[in-house]
């Protein structure tokens, strides 16, 4: 498979050649169902976090880089699946997303649903990987790269700690659960990225 290649043979190489900077590397291992959840501001994204990752992550892309029979091959060995598998109403992809934590894997995520237009902000985060976890009952794995660190070809990288669904639910009864683990996603993802900024030189910080 492709992706194993990848990270035995490829993976060495992006470590050299983008350096990156992980705070808190040890939140990134797991054993069992878990969903990664990172921000997204550019393709690389899932190459970067399936890089970092010490474990085998599975992603959902567009239904459409799979129409072919050699892309379909291709990104299916990049444990790719097609965002309709599973059904083909508009519940189809979190269906999926669901059997596949179901059956133990590790699931990545992107909740803004789309890259990022602006490197300065995230985009506004769908609900979609929070009614996910909260179905599946898994933990999530917040991560943040900072989009601006790749142009200095050192990556930073901050890993926040393991959100529970159902402690957000509890702690929040008057709340809907997918809104109060949705909020949750936001605020962890916000301050992750002020743990990144404080972690690049006083120099290069970006301005808000």
């Amino acid at each position: 498979m492709l992706y194993w290649f990848g990270k035995i043979v490829v993976a060495p190489f992006f470590w050299l050649l983008f350096r990156p900077v992980i705070h808190n590397r040890k939140g990134l291992r797991s054993q069992g169902p878990v969903m990664y959840l990172c921000n997204h501001f550019s393709l690389a994204d899932a190459v970067a976090l399936a890089a970092i990752c010490p474990r085998g992550i599975r992603f959902m892309a567009l239904e459409s880089l799979f129409e072919k029979p050699l892309a379909n091959a291709f990104f299916r060995s990049l444990n790719m699946l097609p965002a309709g598998e599973g059904g083909g109403s508009r519940l189809g992809p979190v269906k999926r997303a669901i059997a596949l934590l179901n059956e133990g894997y590790a699931f990545g995520i992107f909740p803004e649903g789309h890259r990022s237009p602006l490197y300065t902000e995230m985009d506004a985060f769908e609900k979609g990987a929070a009614f996910i976890a909260l179905r599946a009952n898994v933990p999530i794995i917040p991560v943040y790269m900072d989009p601006l660190s790749w142009k200095r070809m050192r990556l930073r990288v901050t890993v926040g700690e393991r959100i529970d669904p159902n402690e957000v639910k509890e702690s929040c009864p008057g709340q809907k659960p997918v809104d109060a683990l949705t909020d949750r996603i936001v605020d962890t993802l916000a301050t992750l990225r002020q743990e990144v900024e404080a972690m690049v030189p006083l120099g290069q910080r970006r301005k808000i």
